[in-house]
């Protein structure tokens, strides 16, 4: 009750501030866009667009164009070979990176100033969830992130991921509620990593699990039935399993930690014997609160979660990025968040305008309620007019201030023949049939492949294989409701630009042993995801494929 106490008065008038500022965003936007001006108009960008002489919106939009990575790829390039008073007067504390998923990483500088922008939007968050949620912070919290050290660049700054850094530098007072030490999220083998953090956790009060993709929740839940006996007879004997590939650093660090617990491997030894299995649900019987994403195309994920939590709550992390975190959910119905109105500045380009050259640029204040845009950031830590190429939609307002919701990167849009398919159409129209049809999966990717005439495929991995029939109709459904919102699609079917699409089922295992090896190659395993939609004609090659099946014309 003391930390609740503390939190909230820590974190309450944070909020305060927040909510009365919702009540004109626009005037928000302006002081927050003038503030970052002002503070680095002697920052090399800053002269270079005249920084000193911008005093409004209309002037900044004027002066400063619509940046892409590459455009600012010069500015990064010069701070990580240790220039300083480039994109912003402060310098550097680490360089975040992405998670590598969609291509090379690029590094976002982050600086102390930044990060406190970044960290009052977490604060606000967590003032709402202790709002609704008082008592978890009862037991411990279980939250999973990348490394914080995932390289080094010139300048001698760290690279890596900034949920890393950030849970590392925890203040002791938070950190004693989280339940696994920084150092296990250091170990490099993969199921040594997982087994270490499930061998910990499953000893304590979990009131709360945290990590950004729901993917790792459900990946978390499958690694307890295969690691369940050893950790139960580890948690007997005080020890951890010597053939684990860990640093010698880390296992004397989690060895000091563990005690022979007879009591805790009974209570679990039992509930297996009395449900034939071992649920998250049972073994952390007073978690409260899941935290993840919950927009875009990893909600896929979320129709796992009942069966292994049953009905605990989940609060959506909100729209957040390596470049910025841009928005705060308030609540656990739903997958938006009012939009961060003092952490950055943003400007929205409707949809339908990407391609355009006169294309709308609106503030947020000028948004409509059940539109897409295209998210331009200009963010405390140097990314002006950044377009980071996301897609958000507009699901409502808190006060004045629209509540925003991800829909997808803008970069998962494939046209061959100009069908324009968006990845989000793709996720919609799976999640349909497999609730039509009644089927399982682990994964599903829809790809190109080249021919004389083009196709799409569906690749899939089940959880149980259906039978040959359903996994036909299954190929129909996806394709029939991708016709139903798709005209361009529909009509390049039609035409023949388009050839039927072929559904390719991967060998069992195949998602895990590619997300094993995506992880060993440098993306971050918290972050990580595979897309829904994939340009990639190559993106197939990944996989073992043991079955084609092909749409039958009626």
């Amino acid at each position: 009750m003391q930390i609740i106490c503390h939190i909230l008065k820590m974190m309450a008038p944070k909020a305060y501030f927040f909510e009365r500022s919702t009540l004109n965003p626009a005037n928000a936007q302006k002081k927050v866009l003038l503030e970052f001006i002002k503070r680095n108009k002697k920052s090399a960008y800053g002269r270079e667009h005249s920084f000193n002489s911008i005093n409004s919106v209309a002037e900044y939009q004027k002066k400063v164009p619509v940046n892409s990575y590459n455009n600012l790829q010069p500015y990064v390039d010069k701070l990580l070979s240790g220039e300083k008073n480039i994109l912003t007067r402060d310098l550097p504390v680490l360089f975040g990176t992405t998670s590598g998923t969609t291509g090379d990483p690029k590094f976002i500088p982050v600086t102390k100033y930044s990060r406190n922008k970044k960290k009052e939007v977490m604060d606000i968050w967590v003032y709402y969830i202790v709002r609704d949620y008082p008592d978890i912070f009862c037991g411990k919290i279980l939250a999973i992130v990348s490394p914080e050290i995932e390289g080094c660049t010139p300048c001698g700054l760290s690279c890596g991921a900034e949920t890393g850094h950030a849970y590392k530098n925890l203040p002791f007072l938070i950190r004693s509620l989280y339940a696994i030490p920084y150092p296990v999220f250091e170990i490099k083998d993969y199921n040594a990593k997982y087994y270490c953090i499930l061998r910990i956790a499953m000893e304590q009060n979990i009131t709360t699990i945290a990590t950004m993709n729901p993917s790792t929740v459900v990946l978390l839940c499958q690694k307890i039935e295969e690691f369940k006996d050893s950790i139960i007879e580890d948690m007997e004997k005080g020890t951890l399993l010597k053939t684990l590939n860990i640093r010698d650093d880390i296992r004397k660090l989690i060895e000091k930690k563990l005690k022979p617990n007879k009591k805790r491997a009974s209570e679990l030894k039992d509930i297996m014997q009395k449900k034939g299995k071992l649920l998250p649900v049972d073994i952390w019987r007073n978690l409260k609160l899941i935290e993840c994403w919950k927009a875009g195309t990893v909600g896929m994920y979320l129709k796992e979660f009942p069966k292994y939590f049953g009905d605990v709550p989940i609060r959506d992390f909100g729209y957040l990025s390596s470049e910025a975190r841009c928005s705060i959910p308030t609540d656990s119905d739903k997958c938006c968040g009012v939009l961060a109105i003092n952490a950055n500045f943003y400007e929205f380009i409707p949809k339908e305008d990407r391609d355009k050259p006169d294309k709308r640029v609106l503030l947020c204040d000028q948004v409509e309620l059940g539109r897409e845009y295209f998210v331009i950031i200009t963010t405390p830590g140097g990314l002006y007019r950044y377009d980071i190429d996301d897609v958000v939609k507009v699901t409502g307002y808190y006060n004045k201030t629209p509540r925003i919701e991800f829909i997808q990167k803008g970069l998962n849009v494939s046209s061959v023949t100009g069908e324009k398919l968006y990845e989000s159409q793709v996720v919609e129209a799976v999640k349909k049939s497999i609730n039509k049809i009644g089927l399982v999966m682990e994964f599903f990717t829809a790809c190109l492949q080249w021919e004389e005439i083009p196709r799409y495929v569906f690749l899939v991995e089940f959880k149980e294989a259906p039978p040959s029939e359903r996994k036909m109709a299954f190929l129909k459904s996806i394709d029939d409701e991708i016709k139903a919102v798709n005209i361009e699609y529909d009509s390049k079917r039609k035409s023949q630009r388009l050839n039927d699409p072929v559904l390719k089922i991967v060998k069992r295992g195949a998602f895990h042993q590619y997300r094993v090896k995506r992880v060993a190659n440098g993306a971050h395993d918290g972050q990580f995801k595979v897309p829904q939609l994939t340009k990639d004609l190559e993106f197939q090659k990944n996989f073992e494929i043991e079955e084609e099946i092909y749409l039958k014309n009626e």
